[in-house]
C-alpha cells in the first residue's frame, strides 16, 4: 500500500529547569536556565507554535518590551530575542511546520500546496501528564532507568497537524500511549522499563554538523556562538538604559550573567561547556503512533481535506524526528522529522 510522508521542521520552546536544579524548580537556581525579570516562572511544557505561547502567557509588560526588537514576536512573554547572527531563529520564531509532502517518495504537489507551512503540534493530554500546560521532556532521572541522563521522551505524545492561516483547523491528530494497556498511566506508574524504551531516543549525536546547518550555524564558527550573544546583550543593556527602561536593562543583564557564567566557568572546549555543548547535540527518535478509538483523543483525520487519498487510522503510523540544538539562553531547540502514514 502507498505511504504518505509529511516532513516537518522548526523551533520549539521549552523553559525547563536544568540539572542540578530539580525538575519542579520554577525560577532557576543552580542549572543553566533561568527565568528573568518580566517572564513567568519556569514551566517545562514544550511549545511548538508561538501563537500558543501568546495565548498562554500574553504579551510582555510594557516595561519589558524592547521597541528596538527585530520582530514583533519578541513582544510575546517568555520568547527571547537572539543576537543578529541568529537571523535564522529571529526571522522564523517558534514554530514547527510542514516542509514537504510525498507519496512513496514522490512529491504530492496537490497535498503539499495545502499543507506547506501547516502548523504541527504536540498537544496536551492531562490524563497522562502532570500539572503542566503541555507535553514535557520526561524521564526517570537516573533513578530507575539505565543511568543515561539524556534519555527523555516527549510525553504525552499527541501529534497534530492543522491548516495554515488565520482560519486554521486541525486536519490530523493521533495519540501514542506510552503504555498501550494503560494509556492513562503517568511515566512513574509504568513498569517494566522496556515498555518505555520504544519512545526513548535511538541515537545521540554530540556534535551534529547537520543539526547546526539546519539552524544556520557554521560548525567551524561554533566557538563564537555565545561570544556573539554576550557582545549583543552588553549592547542591549546600554540601549535599554539610554531609553530609560531600567527593568528591561536588568532583564538583559540577567541573561548576560547566565551566559557568561555558564560559558566561562565550565570549560573551554565545546563538550566541556555546559551551554555550548547543547548547541550541536541532537537525538533521534523513531517509533510508531498507535492510539485507537478506545483511548481518547481518538485518531482524527479530515477525510475531505485529504481527498482523494484515504488515510488508514487502523494501522500504526511511523514517525522519525530529531530533537536538539537547545539554546539555554533562549530556551529553544530545533526539531525536524517525517511522519509516514499508510494509505488505503
Amino acid at each position: 500500500m502507498p505511504t504518505l510522508s509529511i516532513s516537518f521542521e522548526g523551533y520549539w520552546l521549552c523553559r525547563l529547569a536544568t540539572d542540578p536544579d530539580p525538575s519542579i524548580e520554577q525560577r532557576g537556581v543552580s542549572g543553566f536556565t533561568f527565568a528573568v525579570a518580566g517572564e513567568t516562572l519556569l514551566e517545562p511544557s514544550i511549545w511548538t507554535q508561538e501563537e500558543d505561547v501568546k495565548k498562554a502567557y500574553g504579551l510582555k509588560d510594557p516595561d519589558f518590551i524592547d521597541p528596538l526588537a527585530s520582530y514583533p514576536r519578541f513582544n510575546i512573554k517568555n520568547i527571547r530575542e537572539a543576537s543578529p547572527d541568529r537571523a535564522h531563529y529571529n526571522s522564523r520564531g517558534i514554530g514547527i511546520n510542514v516542509s514537504k509532502v510525498e507519496i512513496d517518495g514522490v512529491q504530492a504537489a496537490d497535498l503539499e500546496a495545502k499543507l506547506i507551512n501547516a502548523p504541527c503540534r504536540w498537544i496536551n493530554r492531562p490524563q497522562s501528564n502532570g500539572p503542566f500546560r503541555g507535553p514535557i521532556f520526561e524521564g526517570r532521572n537516573q533513578i530507575t532507568s539505565d543511568g543515561d541522563p539524556d534519555r527523555f521522551s516527549v510525553n504525552p505524545f499527541v501529534f497534530t497537524i492543522s491548516t495554515p492561516g488565520e482560519a486554521s483547523k486541525t486536519v490530523l491528530s493521533r495519540f501514542d500511549p506510552m503504555d498501550f494497556e494503560h494509556p492513562d498511566y503517568k511515566l512513574f506508574e509504568i513498569f517494566p522499563n522496556e515498555i518505555v524504551d520504544r519512545r526513548l531516543p535511538t541515537q545521540r549525536f554530540a556534535l551534529s554538523n547537520e543539526g547546526l546547518q539546519q539552524i544556520g550555524v557554521d560548525p567551524d564558527n561554533l566557538d563564537s556562538y555565545f561570544t556573539n550573544r554576550m557582545n549583543w546583550l552588553q549592547g542591549k543593556i546600554v540601549e535599554a538604559e539610554a531609553m530609560g527602561k531600567p527593568a528591561l536593562a536588568e532583564a538583559y543583564r540577567s541573561r548576560l550573567y547566565a551566559v557568561n557564567f555558564f560559558t566561562q566557568a565550565t570549560g573551554p572546549t565545546v563538550l566541556a561547556n555546559r551551554l555550548l555543548s547543547r548547541i550541536p547535540l541532537r537525538q533521534l527518535y523513531r517509533h510508531t503512533i498507535r492510539g485507537n478509538a478506545s483511548m481518547p483523543p481518538v485518531p482524527m483525520v479530515d477525510a475531505g481535506f485529504f481527498a482523494p487519498y484515504q488515510i488508514d487510522t487502523e494501522k500504526d503510523w511511523e514517525i522519525l524526528y530529531y530533537m536538539g540544538q537547545y539554546d539555554g539562553d533562549l530556551m529553544t531547540g530545533y526539531c525536524s522529522g517525517t511522519l509516514d502514514i499508510p494509505l488505503k
